[in-house]
This record gives C-alpha cells, sequence and structure tokens, in this order.
C-alpha cells in the first residue's frame, strides 16, 4: 500500500499577502483620488512590510495632509528634516492637563507617557489620557478636532484599592510556534463512488460561489461606509466633535465589512478548490482532505491511498 500526499496551493494563499510595491502603488492612487486616510494606511503597510527613506517620505506627506502633525514631524526628524519636523510642532494642537499635584503622577497619552505640567503636541483626532499615582487613578477621553488650538484636560483623580503584592513570574517558556487553524476534514475510509465525488463536488462548489458572494457583499458595504465617511469629513477633516465621532463609526463598521471581506473570500476560495479537486482528481480507495488557515495564508492538502 502506497500512501501520497498531494499538496494543492490555492489563490487564496495570495489574498492574504502583500508587498512594499504593491502598498506603495495602492498608497499612490489613494492619494492622488483624495483618500488621504487610507492612503496613509497603505504606506504604513508598506514601511512595516520594508522601510525606507522613500516610504517614510511619502508616510510623512501624507500624515501632514491627513491633520496628523506630530506624526509627521516623528518622521520628518527622523530622515533629517529638523525645520519642517520644528514647523510642525508649532502648528500642532496641544493638551493641557489640570490635575490635582499628587506624589509619583504618572500621565500617559494614547499610551505614551508625557510631562504632567507642560503643553503635550498631539494630532487631531480624539485621545485616551490616564493618569496613575500610588493610590489614585484618573482617566479622560479627549476630542481634537482642528489645529493650533490648546485644549483643556481636567482629569479627577480617585482613589483605587490596594492590590496585593504579586510574586514574582516564573520566566516565560519559550513561544511555541502557533498552530495552524484547521477550518474543514473531510475523510473518506472505504472506496468512495465517483457519484458521491461530483455530489460532494457540486455542494462544495455552489457553497464556495455563496460564500464568494458575501464577500463581495461585505466589500461593497466597507467601500460605501469609506464613502460615507469622506463625504462627512473631507480630506479627513470634521467640522465638530459630533461629525468627528460620527466619522470614526463609519471608519470602524468600513474596517470591519473589509475584514469579513477579506476572510470570506479565502474560505470561497478554498471551497472552489475543494470542489475542483472532487470533481477532477482520479479516484482513490481511501482519502483524506484538510484545509488550513495560518497567519502566513491558506491551503489545501490532499493524502490518498492506493
Amino acid at each position: 500500500m502506497i500512501k501520497t500526499l498531494l499538496p494543492i496551493c490555492l489563490l487564496a494563499t495570495s489574498a492574504l499577502a502583500d508587498t512594499p510595491d504593491a502598498a506603495m502603488k495602492r498608497g499612490h492612487e489613494l492619494y492622488k483620488a483624495g483618500r488621504v486616510h487610507e492612503a496613509c494606511e497603505a504606506y504604513t503597510a508598506a514601511d512595516q512590510l520594508a522601510a525606507s527613506t522613500d516610504t517614510e517620505r511619502e508616510l510623512a506627506r501624507c500624515y501632514e495632509e491627513d491633520a496628523r502633525p506630530i506624526a509627521a514631524a516623528r518622521l520628518y526628524k527622523k530622515l533629517g528634516d529638523s525645520a519642517k519636523a520644528d514647523k510642525l510642532m508649532v502648528n500642532a494642537p496641544k493638551l493641557r492637563f489640570a490635575i490635582n499635584p499628587t506624589p509619583g503622577l504618572v500621565v500617559k497619552v494614547d499610551g505614551i507617557e508625557v510631562p504632567s505640567t507642560e503643553d503635550v503636541p498631539v494630532d487631531v483626532g480624539p485621545h485616551e489620557v490616564v493618569a496613575t499615582a500610588p493610590g489614585f487613578a484618573g482617566h479622560a477621553s479627549v476630542p481634537v478636532d482642528r489645529d493650533r488650538v490648546v485644549v483643556d484636560v481636567v482629569v479627577r483623580m480617585e482613589p483605587v484599592a490596594d492590590q496585593p503584592a504579586a510574586s514574582p513570574a516564573p520566566p516565560p517558556a519559550p513561544a511555541a510556534a502557533p498552530a495552524p487553524v484547521v477550518l474543514a476534514t473531510t475523510t473518506a475510509t472505504a472506496p468512495e463512488p465517483s457519484h458521491h465525488r461530483k455530489t460532494y463536488g457540486i455542494i462544495a462548489g455552489a457553497a464556495g460561489a455563496a460564500v464568494l458572494v458575501t464577500s463581495a457583499v461585505m466589500y461593497g458595504l466597507a467601500q460605501s461606509k469609506f464613502d460615507d465617511e469622506h463625504a462627512l469629513c473631507p480630506n479627513s477633516r470634521c467640522a465638530n466633535n459630533g461629525e468627528l465621532a460620527s466619522a470614526s463609526s463609519l471608519l470602524s463598521d468600513a474596517r470591519t465589512y473589509r475584514g469579513i471581506g477579506i476572510g470570506t473570500s479565502v474560505a470561497g476560495g478554498i471551497l472552489l478548490g475543494v470542489a475542483g479537486y472532487l470533481l477532477f482528481a482520479p479516484h482513490a480507495e481511501s482519502t483524506h482532505v484538510s484545509v488550513q488557515v495560518d497567519r502566513g495564508g491558506a491551503g489545501l492538502a490532499y493524502g490518498a491511498s492506493f
């Protein structure tokens, strides 16, 4: 008895992959179309895949257009353009804290520690301020909707219960590679009649087509949400806090629909691959079909005994 394993590569793997050049090209197209916020996301993806001076310069320019002067200034300073960075820092909105002086006070804005007694430059958009001190804690959500303003932030420090001292944690064990997620497994242990294989293939193909239709619908909903956000806040500039909150909600919904669309497109491609195998692969005594998806992509493996 000879057992063979035939890997089948699916186009779904490429749906999850990206390259620096593709991300940069996507960023240029979005920027030219006036979709500055999405262009910045594409440039960020390109920089994460392969950081370069050209990518960071495009990203800094995009941040500047997207009303994110602090993020742009950090990149310009990294690129050696201190004059540009200083100019952006001057025009940036600032947070000014009103917090009761407390020994050991630590203030963080969006998770980054900042001075509590100085005006802190920030980008336009919502910010989370957290203040902590021994026995006290405070929190504030701060919307910033335009440049060159100083926003007063009042943080009320409330007493918190003392937490018992935690015992030292043992050193972490070496992280194991994440196991692939098995989406579907089909096993046949006896000779499989050809008409059954065709029936299963037709079912898998129909299911794959339905899932791809769902993916297209999700992409359409995502695009609609992005368009609504651009119409509400052209060039990512909102007129007031209400519009800023609505725009943030629309962006969140759009990204959720886009993520669902990507996932369903992968699943649909996998189901079509299974259908193709069942309809066209040669018959074997026993078969084992396994569909797997992990962080690197998706794939289909087939084992047969003859």
